[in-house]
């Protein structure tokens, strides 16, 4: 997972079809059609939440083939929301579950694993957004 990841978004004139590109790949955000948007990709919360989930999926798997634990599989259902309505707290609520010959002892390591991947780390931290205005 790269300390010092560059990424370039691009909102051109098509609503709010966003282009994001990260070294040699490229996908797209949008909005849903409720928002104006043109439902052509997920939203940036989607994208936060796939952010989110596909680091702790790969965290665990790391730690897995160390530790040479039969998982075969990690699956994680995460949800975004504001238990308050439009304002803060916010809340992600995640459900994962491992598929492999694993005791419960390894299941509740795996868990604990999951909750200190990077991704996870920079949301709960202390983060700080700097945004720069080009010339």
């Amino acid at each position: 997972m790269g300390e010092n990841a560059v990424t370039t978004v691009t909102l051109g004139t098509q609503d709010y079809r966003t282009r994001v590109i990260s070294r040699s790949h490229e996908f797209y955000v949008d909005e849903p059609g409720d928002l104006n948007g043109g439902d052509t990709a997920q939203d940036p919360y989607e994208t936060l939440l796939g952010a989110l989930g596909a680091c702790k999926a790969i965290t665990v798997r790391m730690y897995a083939q160390r530790k040479g634990w039969d998982l075969q599989e990690v699956r994680l259902d995460l949800a975004h929301s504001r238990p308050n309505g439009r304002g803060n707290p916010e809340q992600i609520d995640v459900s994962i579950s491992f598929i492999g010959d694993l005791d419960e002892d390894q299941r509740k390591r795996l868990k604990e694993i999951a909750n200190a991947c990077p991704v996870q780390k920079t949301i709960t931290g202390e983060l700080s957004v700097n945004s720069i205005l080009e010339e």
